[in-house]
This record gives C-alpha cells, sequence and structure tokens, in this order.
C-alpha cells in the first residue's frame, strides 16, 4: 500500500559539540526508488547515532529537492565513544505514490531526553513494466537416439526421444495442457526456468543418405502423453536421422538427429 504522508518536520535544531546525543549519519537505499509498474519496492533509511536511547523516522513527498544523504549531518559529533548505534527503517513504495523528491526525518532522543532532527532526500521514478511474455514458447526435443550403431543392412532401427515445451517465461507456466499465470511459479525474468513434456503432438521423421542428396521424409509418429516418442524403420544405408516438431500455435518447431553406420 501507498505510504502515508506524516505531519511537516519541525526546524533543524542546531546541535552543540558537547550534546550528548547527535545524528551521525542517514542513508536512504535504494535512491533513485523505481517502481515497475504494479510492483512494491522498499526503501530503508538507515541512521548512525550517538548517544541516543531513542529514534523516530518520519517518511513523506516534498515538492523540492535536497542532500540526497547526510553525512555528516549537522552537529554531528563524530564522536569516537563506544556509544554509535545504527538504526533503521524501512516503508514500502508501489503506483500509488508519486514520483519526485521525497524526505526522511530522522529525531533522536538521548538519556537526558534531548533530542536532535536531521533529514534526508530521495527521488522516486514510475517506469511502466515490461508485458506478459505472450510469443511462442520453445520446444526441444530431449535425449534422441536412433540405435544400435552400427545397425546391419536391413534390420530395423530404434528411434526414440521427449519432446518438451518451456514451462516458464516471464510470468507464463506451461502446466503440460495450457499456458497460465505463474504467479510465484515463474521468477526468471525472461529466462526459460524449466521444461515439460509435451504429449499428443506430430513428429516427422526424415533420412539423409551419407552419399548424398535431399532429406527424404520417412514417417510420421505422435508423442505419448508424456512426451516420449518411439517408432522402429529398417535401415539400408548410412547416413542421419531427424525428427523434427515443426510447431503449432503458440510453440516453436524444434528437432534433433543422429548419425547411423550401416554395415553388411
Amino acid at each position: 500500500m501507498g505510504a502515508s504522508a506524516l505531519s511537516a518536520a519541525p526546524a533543524l535544531a542546531e546541535t552543540a559539540p558537547d550534546d550528548a546525543v547527535s545524528i551521525e549519519s542517514i542513508k536512504v537505499t535504494p535512491d533513485p526508488v523505481v517502481i515497475r509498474g504494479h510492483d512494491d519496492v522498499a526503501v530503508t533509511a538507515t541512521v548512525q547515532t550517538v548517544g541516543a536511547e531513542d529514534v523516530k523516522f518520519d517518511f513523506e513527498p516534498t515538492g523540492r529537492g535536497g542532500q540526497p544523504d547526510c553525512n555528516p549531518c549537522p552537529g554531528a559529533a563524530k564522536s569516537s565513544s563506544g556509544d554509535w548505534k545504527t538504526w533503521e527503517k524501512t516503508i514500502v513504495l508501489d503506483r500509488r505514490d508519486p514520483d519526485g523528491d521525497w524526505v526522511v526525518y530522522v529525531e533522536a532522543t538521548g538519556k537526558d531526553g534531548k533530542a536532535v532532527k536531521a533529514k534526508a532526500y530521495f527521488s522516486v521514478k514510475h517506469v511502466a513494466a515490461k508485458p506478459p511474455y505472450r510469443g511462442p514458447r520453445a520446444t526441444r526435443i530431449e535425449g534422441f537416439d536412433a540405435s544400435p550403431e552400427p545397425v546391419k543392412k536391413g534390420r530395423k532401427l530404434t528411434l526414440d526421444g521427449k519432446l518438451s515445451a518451456a514451462r516458464c517465461h516471464n510470468d507464463w507456466w506451461w502446466d503440460g495442457n495450457v499456458f497460465v499465470v505463474g504467479g510465484d511459479r515463474c521468477r526468471d525474468d525472461y529466462r526459460w526456468s524449466s521444461w515439460r513434456w509435451l504429449g499428443w503432438q506430430e513428429i516427422k521423421v526424415y533420412f539423409h543418405p551419407a552419399h548424398g542428396g535431399k532429406w527424404q521424409y520417412v514417417d510420421t509418429i505422435e508423442t505419448n502423453p508424456d512426451g516420449t516418442f518411439y517408432t522402429k524403420i529398417p535401415a539400408y544405408w548410412s547416413g542421419t536421422w531427424k525428427v523434427v516438431f515443426e510447431g503449432s500455435r503458440g510453440l516453436y518447431g524444434s528437432s534433433a538427429s543422429d548419425y547411423v553406420k550401416v554395415v553388411r
């Protein structure tokens, strides 16, 4: 949810060098804060103090710029004592929070009740999110093998392998039948993260003789529900066997090949 604007900050108090409490530094990360589309972004202010017993933070947008980080802050003691402390406060900004300059006000209170104040500025920027990928999904043929090798002339070769489809692309996920919105299953940011079998798809078989010539169509087979395929074909000449998935709506094509020597 959006960060609520808090009450206006009081004027910056001057701190004498011998005061017991001081704010040494303020750092805001990230800076700038880049909010993409509907994303939420955590913003953290880290404060170093000397002699502080309590620290309060206020974040709010402002129409004017200022010093990004406070280091050293006005009135900082830069003490060498062991009373240094680090304090943090995190807020979450989203698309409902305004662009532009923001300020974090910090108030530190010492043991004696005295308070000192400081502030630091950071910027917020909104950018359009990348649209979900809706193009064709990659496919691949895994473990394709033509065996035995070598094979005697006229004997049958076994051709087998497995057809798979890319499971994740941005926030889309392939469940084996349809593409669905992936939610937390897909966190790969435009890279394939895993693969799943692709059943009931046609695979075409081709052969290219070693002595030359063109690719010859041999047969069409269908993948099983788990994506595997299997067939037996007589071998008469040495050459390369290739299986091809030509693709379909929403799926890219893919292929694999294997060379087999035929002996007498």
